[in-house]
């Protein structure tokens, strides 16, 4: 595919550890696009693999690949003026605003739901990478989600080679790992998806981790360890959302909901905000 040239590029401040992005501009393409480069050797096959993934998906609350130079691994995405989900927690406003937090992990919840089902999508799909900070809430629609960052994704029933060559190295951010993961599983990928759901959920509601310390202190609390409810941390949460969210952090996989549950308790308790 022929690129656009670029009259104008901005590039964007990322925490350690994710490729290069910019905000690009083009000629005669009035829209800019994020612009995703390689920073170093596994960035390549990351970009590559998100470039793969989303070829297929059309879902709103995703954000949109837009084109891919296979030879300079340049991936243009839409670009999206939004705040992340961490952003929020560690403003204080997803703790203020009860009723917006369950709007948009309830819309979070219901993109997973839908990828796990192939809905609006090539075929069921594995997050992989499912934290706060892969969450953008629109400004122009506070109480809505997208969701970025595909590039440990993949289909069900194909794990890509690159992700259990890795286990070493675990990948995506190690408080959102779910057990099985520790020990190389792939297996569970959904219910895999479901416990980082968990942990996303959790840290909206109290501003805190259910897993915190060291690497080893995370792995041995993720794996041994049942966090407090986050009524004892003073959270504002509706009972019947607690159980769920605690039912995600389940330590084995066939005692998690599906995504698809967790999608219909939030859609059937949001009535409770007005």
């Amino acid at each position: 595919m022929k690129i656009p040239v670029i009259l104008k590029r901005e590039p964007l401040p990322v925490e350690a550890g994710v490729s290069k992005l910019s905000k690009v501009e083009f000629a005669r393409i009035p829209q800019p696009a994020l612009l995703k480069e390689p920073k170093q050797f596994w960035d390549e096959i990351f970009i590559a693999n998100e470039a793969y993934v989303l070829d297929g998906v059309t879902h709103p609350r995703i954000r949109r690949k837009l084109a891919y130079d296979a030879v300079s691994h340049q991936l243009f995405l839409e670009y999206i003026e939004a705040a992340t989900l961490t952003d929020l927690v560690k403003a204080g406003i997803a703790l203020q605003e009860p009723g917006r937090t369950h709007k948009i992990l309830q819309s979070v919840a219901e993109t997973v739901a839908d990828m796990h089902a192939g809905i609006l999508c090539d075929r069921p799909i594995i997050h992989n990478d499912l934290k706060s900070m892969n969450v953008l809430v629109p400004g122009a629609s506070p109480g809505e989600s997208i969701l970025i960052d595909f590039s440990h994704s993949y289909f069900e029933g194909h794990l890509p080679p690159f992700i259990a060559d890795k286990k070493q190295n675990p990948i995506g951010t190690a408080k959102y790992l779910a057990p099985e993961k520790w020990d190389g599983d792939y297996t569970h990928g959904m219910k895999s998806d479901v416990f980082a759901f968990g942990v996303m959920a959790y840290f909206a509601y109290t501003g805190k981790y259910p897993f915190t310390g060291e690497l080893a202190q995370i792995e041995k609390q993720i794996r041994e360890v049942t966090p407090p409810s986050p009524i004892e941390l003073g959270g504002n949460v509706l009972r019947n959302m607690i159980a769920t969210t605690m039912s995600c952090l389940e330590k084995k996989p066939e005692r998690r909901p599906s995504m698809e549950y967790v999608a219909r308790c939030y859609a059937n308790t949001a009535c409770l905000f007005g």
